[in-house]
C-alpha cells in the first residue's frame, strides 16, 4: 500500500475556503517514497490573520500557479494512493470543491490520523496535531506551513502503522453500511431520499420541522446523522418520524434556502445561524479635516455602511485589504492610532503628500465594488434542461428560480423566474463569500 500524507494551508472562511499552499509526503507507512510542495495562487486577498498565522503573504503567492495549472499533476502524483490527512474531512473536502471547480472528478480512499489516533493511542488529552506531536516527541519545524504539517503526520502515521496495521486495514476494508434507521422513520420515506444537493428536513410526528440542513448529497448527509451518538443527537433520532427534501441543484441556493428556512421555523435542533449576532460594520465618514475615514462600527452605529462582518478580525482583515489592494493610508483606515505619518512611511501617497485630500477621497469611494448593480448569479439547476438563478437588486439579495436552458438569458426571462426572499445577515455573508471568490466554471455572473 501507498499512502499520500496531505497538508494544505488556505484562505480561510467559512465559504470558498481558497488554497494558498500543498505539501504531500508520500510513504509505505514505513518509509518515505517522495514529495510534492508548492505555494497555489488562491485569485483572492489572503486575511491578514491568516498571514500572521501561516505566514503566507499576498506577495508570496502572486506569481505562484493556480490550482488549474498544478491540477494535473497533483492529481497524477495521488494516483494509486490512500489520502491521509489529519482532520482528513477538512483538506479532502477542500481539495475535491477545488477539482470540481474545474469540473475533474476526484475521489479517494481515504485515513484520518485523528480517529487512527483515538483508537490506537487512546488516552490523550488533545488529537490536535501540535498537541498530539509534542507528547510524542514529534518535532516541527514549520508549523502551519503545509510541508512541515506534512512531515509531523508523517511521523505520526509511521507510528501508528507500526503500532497497530491491522486496525488501519479494517479501518480501510470496512464495507459502507447502511445505518441503524431512527426506531419511527419509515424506511420507505429513507429510500427516496435523493443522492443530490438540496435542502432537507427532519420532522416530529406531527410534521413540525426539527432540523433543516444542506448538503451536496442529501442522503449521505441524512445517514450521518443517523451514526452520530451524542447525547442531543440521541434525542433528535427518537422524535424523528419522517424526513423531506427540496433539491435546489446548486449548493449556493442551498445555502440561501437553508438560511431561510432556519430563520422562519426557528428549528429546535438547530444551532447556527439561530443567534443575531452584532454585526461589524466597515463604514465610510469624513472627518474635520475634510480626509475620509474607513473604520469598523457596530451595526446600531453604522452609517455609509461598505460591509458587514460576523467578527471584529474579519472586519479588520477586509480594512487591511483594502489599504493594501488600493493604497489607502492605514492611519485612515482605522489600522493605526497616530498623528505621525502612518506605518507606510514614504510608501503612502497621503502621509507624504503625493496625492491631494480630494484625489485622496475619491481613492477611498472608489475602493469598493459598486453594490448598486442589478446581478444574477446563473448555475446548474436541479435537471440538466434547467439553470438555476439568484438574483441581487440595486447590490442586496431578492430571491432564487430556475430557468429553462432553452430560454434566452435576459433581464425579463431571470426575473420571471425569481421568488422573492427576505434577506439577512447570514445571507448577505453567503452572497458576499459567493462573490468575493472566484466564480466557479458550473456559474455565470450575469451583472445589468
Amino acid at each position: 500500500m501507498v499512502f499520500s500524507i496531505v497538508d494544505i494551508e488556505t484562505t480561510g472562511g467559512s465559504h470558498g475556503n481558497r488554497i494558498t499552499e500543498i505539501a504531500v509526503v508520500k510513504t509505505d507507512g514505513v518509509r518515505i517514497i517522495d514529495s510534492y510542495e508548492t505555494l497555489i495562487n488562491p485569485h483572492i486577498f489572503i486575511p491578514k490573520s491568516i498571514t500572521l498565522l501561516t505566514g503566507i503573504t499576498n506577495n508570496m503567492v502572486n506569481s505562484a500557479p493556480d490550482f488549474g495549472e498544478i491540477s494535473s499533476d497533483f492529481l497524477k502524483f495521488l494516483e494509486g494512493s490512500i489520502f491521509v490527512a489529519h482532520n482528513v474531512s477538512f483538506d479532502y473536502s477542500i481539495i475535491k470543491n477545488h477539482f470540481e471547480d474545474l469540473s475533474i472528478p476526484f475521489n479517494s480512499k481515504k485515513l484520518c490520523t485523528v480517529r487512527l489516533s483515538r483508537s490506537i493511542i487512546p488516552n490523550h488529552a488533545s488529537y490536535s496535531l501540535g498537541k498530539l506531536c509534542r507528547e510524542l516527541g514529534i518535532k516541527n519545524h514549520k508549523r502551519h506551513r503545509a510541508m512541515g504539517d506534512a512531515q509531523a503526520t508523517t511521523q505520526l502515521f509511521h507510528m501508528l502503522f507500526q503500532k497497530d496495521l491491522d486496525f488501519i486495514n479494517h479501518s480501510l476494508n470496512q464495507l459502507s453500511r447502511e445505518s441503524i434507521l431512527p426506531p419511527n422513520l419509515p424506511k420507505s420515506e429513507f429510500e427516496l431520499m435523493p443522492n443530490s444537493v438540496g435542502v432537507y428536513y427532519l420532522l416530529g410526528e406531527k410534521m413540525e420541522i426539527l432540523y433543516v440542513g444542506k448538503a451536496k448529497d442529501m442522503k449521505k448527509r441524512i445517514v450521518s446523522h443517523f451514526t452520530e451518538t451524542t447525547r442531543k443527537k440521541s434525542e433528535l433520532l427518537r422524535r424523528i418520524h419522517h424526513v423531506s427534501y427540496v433539491e435546489t441543484g446548486n449548493e449556493l441556493i442551498a445555502l440561501l434556502l437553508e438560511s431561510d428556512e432556519i430563520k422562519k421555523h426557528y428549528p429546535p435542533y438547530n444551532k447556527m445561524q439561530k443567534q443575531k449576532n452584532n454585526d461589524y460594520c466597515v463604514c465610510h465618514y469624513e472627518g474635520q479635516d475634510g480626509i475620509l475615514r474607513v473604520d469598523v462600527f457596530l451595526k446600531k452605529y453604522e452609517k455609509n455602511t461598505v460591509k458587514r462582518f460576523s467578527s471584529m478580525t474579519m472586519a479588520k482583515d477586509y480594512l487591511y485589504m483594502l489599504v493594501e489592494k488600493n493604497k489607502l493610508c492605514p492611519k485612515y483606515a482605522g489600522l493605526e492610532r497616530t498623528k505621525e505619518g502612518c506605518y507606510l512611511g514614504s510608501i503612502c501617497d497621503l502621509c507624504s503628500n503625493e496625492i491631494t485630500i480630494e484625489d485622496y477621497n475619491k481613492l477611498v469611494l472608489n475602493s469598493w465594488e459598486n453594490k448598486e448593480l442589478n446581478k444574477w448569479i446563473i448555475g446548474p439547476g436541479r435537471t440538466i434542461d434547467e439553470k438555476g438563478v439568484v438574483a441581487l437588486k440595486d447590490g442586496k439579495y431578492y430571491g432564487f428560480g430556475f430557468v429553462g436552458t432553452d430560454q434566452e438569458i435576459n433581464e425579463k426571462e431571470l426575473d420571471n423566474c425569481i421568488v422573492k426572499y427576505k434577506t439577512n445577515s447570514d445571507i448577505r455573508r453567503i452572497i458576499d463569500g459567493f462573490l468575493s471568490m472566484p466564480i466557479p466554471r458550473a456559474y455565470q455572473l450575469v451583472t445589468e
